[in-house]
């Protein structure tokens, strides 16, 4: 995990020494984004457990213009591992991991300020049973254009499973994760 990081933060950092100043125009579209994520689940029933899972993650997002400078981008999340939910358990991803609507501001011509509401889906497998687990989702993030069209992308992201499909009785599980993504813009 941290070599991968280390390297993304490299190719950014190179790329950053030849940014230009892109047009708001950018922003808008269908883009592409892949990275990694440090995925912190916490588990409470009868206790609270914590667990660190490091995951990749990919995104699809359209992202559409609305009056200067807001933005509004909806966009379809996999996480590309299963989180760790306990000892014998995980929380196994599913294709979309997220569905969210992003609303954001323009901070400059090649920066976006947003926020993520939407849900998730997972799947609660231990080895003696399985479940759907679905909640909510809510976050923010920042997209910075480093070069034409890849940009750089910063996010937190926090899940919240609802109470009755949890997995187990009265369990509930909480996701904080935040997540550096590189991505490209067609």
């Amino acid at each position: 995990m941290k070599k991968t990081l280390t390297l993304l933060a490299l190719v950014c950092a190179s790329q950053l020494t030849s940014a230009q100043t892109n047009s708001e125009s950018l922003f808008e579209g269908i883009n592409l984004s892949v990275g990694a994520s440090q995925i912190k689940t916490k588990e409470t029933s009868a206790g609270t457990e914590s667990f660190k899972t490091t995951a990749g993650v990919a995104k699809i997002n359209y992202t559409f213009a609305l009056a200067y400078p807001a933005k509004l981008g909806v966009t379809a999340t996999m996480d590309l591992k299963n989180a760790k939910a306990g000892t014998n358990e995980v929380l196994a991803s599913k294709t979309p991991s997220e569905l969210t609507i992003e609303p954001g501001i323009l901070l400059q011509s090649n920066s976006l300020l947003y926020a993520k509401l939407g849900t998730f889906a997972a799947r609660y497998e231990s080895n003696t049973d399985g479940r759907a687990l679905s909640g909510k989702t809510v976050g923010l993030g920042i997209k910075h254009y480093i070069y034409e069209n890849n940009f750089l992308q910063f996010e937190w992201t926090k899940r919240t499973s609802d109470a009755q499909n949890a997995g187990l009785a009265n369990a509930k599980y909480k996701q904080t994760s935040p997540s550096l993504l590189f991505g490209y813009t067609f």
